[in-house]
């Protein structure tokens, strides 16, 4: 397994960084793990000019009203469009919430701003915006902490993670 420098942080959150490096590495996907100043929003990732924010794919964290847990990954510079998330698993728009920053550590383990599609694995499920593969040649994502960023083919990813694939944003 190709090693990565585990960052300062609670045990929790080096467990779930050490948990994502291995399931990256054990993909076998191409990829890079940068280290950067740490950054939580977008409007943090465009001031530091660190990577091209078109190519950037947040994941925000839904809970359904069954306690489930889904990941939806979109283009950094889109909505969600709520009714289409929505469509895409089969329950009604009031049946899905954003979670909160608390609720992001507690179900995933990481700082909100930090939620990596990688976390779907064994915890919910996850839904890629059909944008998200539209970026070139790679895309930038959360990786666990607010300052690692996962570079990676969109393919790669959406191969690896399984997730599903639809139109849920606008911009």
């Amino acid at each position: 397994m190709e090693q990565y420098p585990t960052p300062d942080g609670t045990d929790a959150e080096a467990a779930v960084f050490i948990e994502l490096a291995a399931t990256l590495a054990h993909s076998g996907r191409p990829h890079t793990i940068h280290v950067h100043a740490p950054v939580r929003t977008m409007a943090e990732a465009d001031a530091a000019q660190l990577f091209d924010v078109s190519r950037i794919v947040k994941t925000i964290a839904f809970t359904l009203r069954d306690g489930g847990l889904v990941l939806a990954a979109l283009r950094g510079t889109r909505r969600v469009v709520y009714p289409a998330l929505a469509g895409l698993l089969g329950v009604g728009r009031r049946d899905i919430a954003p979670l909160s920053p608390d609720e992001v550590l507690a179900r995933l383990g990481v700082a909100p701003g930090s939620v990596s599609p990688l976390l779907a694995e064994g915890r919910g499920r996850l839904l890629i915006d059909a944008d998200v593969l539209t970026i070139e040649p790679t895309l930038y994502c959360g990786f666990g902490r607010p300052d690692r960023t996962l570079e990676i083919a969109p393919g790669d990813l959406a191969e690896m993670m399984g997730g599903v694939v639809g139109e849920f944003s606008k911009e």
